[in-house]
């Protein structure tokens, strides 16, 4: 029994200290005193707010004293984006609320600056009052004036919506159709959700559900609650405490975690990570996050016992996005990545496959390739002179040249033609309100073999591809993946002049995820996907118009894999997903070709609008710390696109062509885009056919007669020797068979 309560107690000490182990902390990096030299408590921090690009930082005066006796936000300017040392303190611009509207608690107090999801509306709250502006450029917070005001909505915060003995923390949804608001006072403290009909708007808003913090277990009895923060999709919620005997007693950052994103009825407490700066203990009266959740700003005053540092504000690193206490992954940029890989390739395929058809139509003139020429092998070089232009005459007569083969344009269009075409991309896919920015660089290499046959085209291809998807949120996450696919296409000739294309395709993808330059976790997918395309040959217009429309769709299955992050608390269990892609498009193409001898020059583009017809998907993930499982809902990044392209063909009367596309596919209703070069080498086989006559007038006359034909690796040649004035002709035939082996 002793030995059985024995290994219970190690038991459930090693999974405390696994615990705290596992807890993440932001790392102190700086600090600044955003005072003037001499000027203490102006201002004296009370809330901050720092712009999305990291160039402007705002903080709210706690005192309302001295010159700036109001309720007054003081505009810093950095130098650096999201450093703190590049503020400039001494050209700093100082705006006054004073009559601007509500008479707002001019004492001090807390007092709380927060924007919505675009920055074109300045919220302002102290104690139980609010002041809000429209901005017509987005945070430019020192052009308010009566005339950005709007309209007094009548609240008072305190009775509104719920009993709130102080305001200390608000917050918003990234859709503003929620509002939170902090009752911070020690012994009460809470959080209402206030649901609201319209975003952004407090006077619409019902309650909807109060979260009672005093149940956190780190929390301290006699401690206040102040500023609140969600990270960006709404699954984890930060609650900071503040004491008055901050200097000597440490202060926690509090964790809640979501299952349902921005509703505080799902939210279970995660746990606490101790605020610490510049080795003291921190109390953080305000506070906020930046770069996309890799920093962390906390404004408190009286740092130090000895009143230096007063009003500082502090600089903090994460190890992760939003990383305080634990760490997750963006599941849905992660995995809004992965999806926009699967599109990517089926994209790449079709694109350059039916490039081909547009080849192969350009070239249909062209199919007959097989190779006659005349040869005379002339030794007195008196005569010599004499070869080219009797060369050139054998080479225009069409009736009299009775030695040579007739063409076969049926058997030579069976011949099969060979092609190359490499792809380079890049582009970035534009962030969302639950999405980061995404840098995007492909690279891929396609070979193929066609054949016409009485105007129609099949053939196969195999492509490989190489994808890097670099998650623009300062957290050097990124994901590489290899791609390999296998397409059959054909065209199929129509009445008047039309085309219908066809292409089916398969596609194997390995998807490495990593974090800081290491792989922490493989997925791998496999697709099928289909595309065709119809269009007219009738030429519209002078410009010589061609429309065409396309229909492309995918099914995408990815298996089931674990990340393991960069931290150890970071450990997340992704489900297998299987998902639908398409889109259908409309559009015009020109193909307009120079001639240049036996040479031409194709110069041809196409303008295509694209409709995406993909649905949203869920992604289910789960964070071992608290065994929830989430759903992460991945949406459409843009419904509305539009392609183009421009280029050039050169085709060689040898037969091998070298082209070079620019195509640039713009998000109409979002910032995406993406810009992609085509290289493209082809060369069709020839049917390798000579059949040559040799005369030969200094030796009696004498004429050979030659036929040289290409069988695989062999080569069939039939010599005959023939003199025309002899009496007595001399026939012979020799027939040689050689080999490369």
């Amino acid at each position: 029994m002793i030995k059985r309560l024995f290994l219970i107690v190690f038991c459930l000490c090693f999974v405390v200290n696994t615990v705290h182990a596992g807890t993440v902390e932001p790392v102190f990096k700086q600090l600044k005193d955003p005072n003037l030299d001499g000027e203490d408590n102006e201002p004296s921090t009370s809330s901050i707010a720092i712009t999305p690009d990291g160039k402007k930082m705002f903080v709210m005066d706690n005192l309302g004293n001295g010159a700036t006796d109001g309720f007054a936000i003081f505009i810093y300017d950095l130098a650096t984006a999201f450093d703190i040392s590049t503020m400039d303190v001494t050209n700093r611009t100082i705006v006054n609320t004073t009559g601007l509207g509500d008479d707002l608690d001019f004492v001090a107090g807390k007092k709380i600056i927060k924007f919505n999801n675009d920055g074109k509306k300045l919220f302002l709250f102290s104690h139980f009052t609010a002041q809000f502006h429209n901005l017509e450029i987005p945070y430019d917070v020192a052009s308010i004036s009566a005339s950005t005001l709007i309209p007094d909505d009548g609240l008072n915060y305190q009775t509104a919506y719920n009993t709130i003995s102080a305001l200390y923390g608000v917050a918003f949804s990234n859709d503003g159709t929620r509002m939170y608001l902090n009752d911070g006072h020690k012994n009460t403290t809470d959080i209402t959700q206030v649901n609201l009909s319209t975003p952004f708007d407090p006077s619409s808003g019902t309650f909807a559900f109060n979260l009672n913090t005093e149940e956190i277990p780190d929390l301290r009895v006699n401690g206040f609650t102040f500023e609140i923060a969600f990270d960006d999709d709404g699954t984890r919620l930060y609650i900071s405490e503040g004491l008055n005997n901050h200097t000597t007693v440490p202060t926690f950052m509090y964790v809640y975690k979501l299952s349902t994103p921005f509703e505080l009825s799902s939210a279970t407490y995660v746990g606490a990570s101790q605020i610490k700066g510049n080795g003291n203990h921190v109390s953080a009266v305000g506070w906020t996050f930046g770069n996309n959740g890799m920093k962390a700003y906390i404004g408190t005053e009286d740092a130090q016992s000895d009143g230096s540092d007063d009003d500082v504000i502090y600089e903090y690193d994460l190890t992760c996005p939003y990383g305080i206490v634990l760490c997750e992954t963006d599941a849905v940029t992660a995995i809004g990545a992965q999806v926009e890989i699967a599109k990517n390739v089926i994209h790449q395929n079709s694109s350059t496959i039916f490039k081909r058809f547009e080849w192969l139509r350009r070239n249909d003139e062209r199919a007959n390739l097989t190779n006659h020429e005349i040869k005379l092998n002339i030794h007195n070089p008196i005569l010599a002179a004499l070869k080219t232009n009797l060369e050139n005459s054998f080479n225009n007569i069409e009736y009299n040249q009775v030695s040579l083969k007739k063409e076969n344009s049926k058997i030579n269009k069976k011949n099969w033609s060979y092609w190359s075409h490499g792809d380079i991309s890049f582009g970035r896919v534009g962030d969302t309100a639950s999405s980061k920015p995404k840098e995007v660089k492909t690279r891929g290499i396609m070979f193929g073999a066609d054949k016409l046959v009485d105007k129609k085209i099949f053939g196969y291809a195999f492509r490989y591809g190489n994808d890097e998807v670099d998650i623009d949120d300062g957290s050097s996450d990124e994901l590489d993946a290899q791609t390999f696919s296998l397409n059959i296409y054909s065209s199929v000739p129509l009445k008047n002049r039309s085309n219908l294309n066809l292409l089916f395709g398969a596609s194997y993808l390995m998807i490495d995820q990593l974090g800081k330059d290491q792989v922490t976790g493989q997925r791998n997918g496999k697709q099928i996907y289909t595309s065709m395309s119809y269009e007219n040959e009738n030429e519209y217009t002078k410009y010589e118009l061609i429309p065409f429309g396309k229909l492309e769709m995918g099914i995408t299955q990815f298996s089931d894999y674990t990340d393991f992050g960069v931290v150890s608390n970071s450990v997340e269990s992704h489900e297998s997903v299987t998902f639908k892609t398409g889109n259908i498009s409309a559009g015009l193409k020109f193909d307009n070709i120079l001639y240049l001898n036996d040479d031409t020059i194709s110069r041809n583009g196409f303008i295509e609008y694209i409709y995406d017809l993909s649905p949203n998907i869920d992604h289910h993930v789960k964070n071992h710390i608290d065994n929830t499982t989430l759903k992460k809902t991945i949406n459409t990044h843009s419904l509305h696109n539009i392609k183009g392209n421009i280029g050039f063909e050169y085709m060689y009367s040898n037969n091998r062509t070298i082209a070079i596309n620019y195509e640039r596919f713009q998000s109409l209703d979002k910032s995406g885009h993406k810009d992609s070069l085509f290289i493209k080498f082809g060369s069709i086989k020839k049917h390798n056919a000579n059949f040559d006559v040799i005369y030969d007038p200094i030796n009696n006359n004498n004429t050979k007669i030659s036929y040289l034909k290409q069988l695989g690796d062999f080569n069939l040649k039939l010599n005959s020797n023939y003199s025309l004035f002899s009496k007595i002709p001399d026939y012979g035939v020799n027939l040689e068979i050689s080999g490369t082996f």
